[in-house]
């Protein structure tokens, strides 16, 4: 007689794909959940990405309406002569940087004698149409009312 082993029995749970009724790949409902999982995360990392590039686009502004501003005030820069409001105030002026607007105006203060607020505009696009930055300084002119003597920037 020939002696026969006897496989190892095997659970119920493993089976081979070669048994009949093996499960043999995936469900069109986890296939849909998949994409469903991956188009999520897609979304959220285009999300994040597009901030990123307002951030950056926000930055690049301010950089460059700085380098604006201190250009413009090198060229123009905060002396009175005789009259504050006019010796202070520049015209716009587009001849700094491409594309960039520099103007510069002077408002006296009403409670404070000798007090002026200096507001410089720098704006980026067309005639000086588009995005602005503004920004404010006080000037004190001590010999306002009188003709003449210095000025300070505080």
């Amino acid at each position: 007689m020939h002696d026969r082993k006897t496989p190892p029995a095997q659970s119920p749970a493993v089976r081979s794909p070669a048994q009949p009724g093996a499960r043999a790949g995936v469900t069109l409902v986890e296939v849909l959940l998949a994409v469903f999982i991956l188009g999520v995360c897609l979304l959220g990392i285009m999300q994040g990405i597009t901030a990123c590039v307002g951030v950056f686009d926000a930055s690049t502004f301010v950089k460059q309406a700085s380098n604006v501003l201190a250009r413009g005030d090198a060229e123009h820069p905060l002396v009175v002569k005789n009259d504050p409001e006019e010796d202070l105030a520049v015209a716009p002026d587009g001849s700094l940087l491409d594309g960039w607007t520099y103007e510069r105006e002077c408002l006296e203060d009403e409670d404070e004698d000798g007090l002026y607020l200096v507001r410089t505009r720098v704006a980026r696009g067309h005639g000086g149409e588009g995005s602005e930055k503004v920004y404010e300084r006080l000037v004190w002119f001590s010999g306002a009312g009188t003709g003449g003597g210095g000025e300070g920037v505080r």
